[in-house]
């Protein structure tokens, strides 16, 4: 029996071949360009405790930064690094505020550097953001973590004005609203997404983004973007933390924004991935129309609510005897699960897309139809 697997948010193994090629092509440029330098030590000017300067100032440009790179960004082993080295920086026994439900390892990492999370329920926009202004003006939340478009887990197309306000909100209170844009250049459905400038709340607007999804876990580099008071602030933990970060790899990534192979290969994934999202969305719709759940438009992970079902146990032990693994629910809500399912007396899974074929898809989501129905 062929197994379909909806558990992990994998780039495709087509999508990674010609990333191989550009990466091995790039290390041997940035080696033989930079030689010693590249694989040292710090070198003032050149790589520092918080990354390659080069790319540094490449991704400063690319969204949008008026001030200095060097200043603001630090490069990282990855978004949730970025996001930790926030935290871990932070006195302990913070409450960091986070869209309920969100990324399993946001929530483990909160508790890991000893802080409180605080889940804020969403709409179909995003955060609601009445809970949140109500949250923010209890004045113990030091950070609200966002992520923005195409949410993981629940596959919510999170609106311009959602984010705008957000920010705004969180100025307002002091609080910074740090945004998790790994998925926001990977829109398949035509059109481009938009992000808060960051120079409107300059003392609160943080960014953290990977090159996971766009690129490839393997290759581990991430980015942050923080206002220079809160680099200040990390710059000690990430020294103490990491020490030296990986300047091959970030120059080598940094080569493949300067020869334009970033932005065609992000072309290359809308085209392979739309139909794949397509055949998801399709399926939803015309087997499972009456669930009201989120219609795809980029991402990787759409988040189903299943209404009838008390358990999730039984449906996921159904599933697995068809061949279909489901991630549920307790990964992504833990401390909020019972609350969240009290509230809409239904039981929620993620189901992820881009590594599966068009077939593959279509025929989960008809297996997923089937057993609800015989379940419920």
């Amino acid at each position: 029996m062929t197994q379909i697997n909806f558990l992990r948010g994998v780039p495709a193994e087509e999508a990674l071949v010609p990333v191989a090629n550009a990466l091995a092509e790039q290390y041997a440029n940035v080696l033989q360009t930079h030689g010693p330098d590249v694989i040292q030590y710090q070198r003032p000017g050149f790589a520092d405790f918080n990354g390659f300067v080069p790319l540094k100032e490449t991704l400063a440009k690319r969204f949008g930064i008026q001030g200095s790179g060097q200043k603001q960004v630090i490069c990282t082993n990855g978004g949730m690094e970025s996001f930790s080295l926030l935290i871990k920086s932070f006195p302990r026994v913070c409450q960091i505020a986070t869209d309920a439900m969100t990324y399993d390892r946001v929530l483990s990492d909160i508790v890991t550097q000893g802080h409180r999370a605080v889940g804020i329920e969403m709409t179909d926009e995003g955060v609601d953001l009445n809970r949140l202004e109500e949250a923010l003006k209890g004045g113990d939340i030091s950070v609200f973590y966002q992520v923005a478009y195409h949410h993981n887990p629940t596959g919510i197309t999170t609106s311009i004005e959602n984010l705008e306000e957000a920010a705004r909100l969180c100025a307002s209170h002091g609080v910074l609203h740090c945004l998790d844009v790994a998925y926001y250049e990977l829109r398949y459905d035509g059109k481009k997404n938009k992000l808060v400038e960051l120079d409107r709340y300059p003392e609160t607007s943080c960014l953290v983004g990977s090159f996971t999804k766009t690129l490839s876990p393997g290759a581990k580099c991430g980015f942050g973007i923080f206002p220079e008071a809160v680099v200040k602030q990390m710059t000690p933990v990430v020294a103490d933390t990491r020490l030296n970060p990986n300047y091959p790899t970030q120059a080598a990534i940094n080569k493949l924004f300067e020869s334009g192979f970033y932005d065609r290969h992000l072309d290359s994934l809308i085209e392979l991935y739309k139909p794949r999202m397509d055949a998801m969305n399709d399926g939803i719709e015309s087997l499972l129309p009456d669930l009201g759940t989120p219609h795809l438009s980029g991402g990787f992970f759409q988040g189903i609510w299943l209404d009838g079902l008390t358990e999730e146990q039984p449906f996921l032990e159904a599933l697995k005897a068809k061949g279909v693994l489901l991630a549920p629910a307790n990964v992504f809500a833990p401390g909020w699960k019972e609350r969240l399912y009290g509230e809409r007396s239904s039981v929620f899974f993620r189901l992820t897309f881009p590594a599966l074929s068009v077939e593959e898809n279509s025929r989960g989501v008809e297996l997923i139809a089937e057993t609800y129905k015989e379940l419920r």
